[in-house]
């Protein structure tokens, strides 16, 4: 069948539960989607770099969801003729080798609170939310961080249990600020330094979790055929894609939808696991 034909075939959604209560997350998007902006549905939005060509980092979609996509899955309608590879991440694995190994850059990346946002003026879509990249157990409570660098190292290994998220897309997000309570430091001199520190800090365990991001250890490339399908754990995993040949004739196209983290959770408990 050709790719216009299966994505018309896909508006029409199969649900398990008696009443039709599941079933494909409604977004901006709309519930079923393609990459190629030509097949879209009328009404939904295509403000996403995905409607490009070019390559995509490594990242989490809907991070200007204040609870992001559960589940994405990716169905293969035409691949590139040249380019256009498939590429996934797993972001708990990133998570647990910068604790291990840089346990600074982990704590920075737990307790900084980054901003992203959608906007869409054709849709009339303005979407942000905000949390960290890594949102693990809080084990300290919320607690007040220790103002200096030097205190910190005895805190890292007592106050971050177990990652439960990963909210990281680079070209969604929005500049970083300071913490207010940072922001509202009184003696200018101090305001400035611990400004500086923030920033400083950031930036640096930002390289660290790029270069993991970066590995072999946690990537997988796979160049999709017509009519394989991928599912991904938008919460916990990243997905991307290389630069692609844009070709008229016979355009780069991938379906998808999403799943809520609320129903995919759901499915878990029915199926008898635990969820935490």
């Amino acid at each position: 069948a050709s790719s216009s034909s299966a994505e018309a075939k896909a508006t029409a959604t199969t649900t398990f539960l008696p009443d039709g209560t599941d079933g494909p997350l409604r977004t901006m998007y709309g519930a079923v989607w393609s990459t190629s902006s030509s097949n879209a549905a009328p009404g939904t939005s295509t403000a996403d770099s995905a409607y490009g060509s070019g390559a995509l980092p490594l990242h989490t979609d809907m991070t200007y969801l204040r609870d992001p996509p559960g589940v994405q899955i990716f169905a293969m309608g035409r691949p590139s003729k040249h380019g256009g590879a498939s590429v996934f991440g797993d972001g708990l694995a990133a998570s647990e080798s910068l604790r291990r190994d840089h346990p600074d850059a982990f704590d920075v990346l737990c307790r900084t609170v980054r901003r992203y946002r959608c906007v869409d003026d054709d849709g009339g879509w303005h979407l942000e939310a905000e949390g960290p990249v890594i949102r693990a157990a809080d084990r300290g409570g919320g607690a007040p961080f220790p103002p200096h660098r030097s205190h910190r190292h005895r805190h890292h290994h007592r106050r971050w249990g177990p990652v439960g998220m990963i909210r990281h897309n680079d070209l969604d997000r929005l500049p970083d600020l300071p913490p207010a309570d940072v922001r509202s430091i009184v003696d200018e001199r101090e305001r400035e330094m611990r400004i500086a520190e923030f920033y400083s800090d950031l930036d640096h365990a930002h390289e660290l979790w790029d270069g993991l991001l970066g590995s072999d250890d946690i990537r997988l490339r796979m160049d999709l055929r017509p009519g394989d399908m991928v599912a991904v754990a938008n919460q916990r995993c990243f997905h991307g894609r290389e630069s692609f040949t844009a070709d008229a004739d016979s355009p780069r196209s991938v379906m998808g939808c999403y799943v809520s983290q609320d129903e995919l959770n759901s499915r878990f408990r029915r199926a008898g696991y635990r969820v935490f």
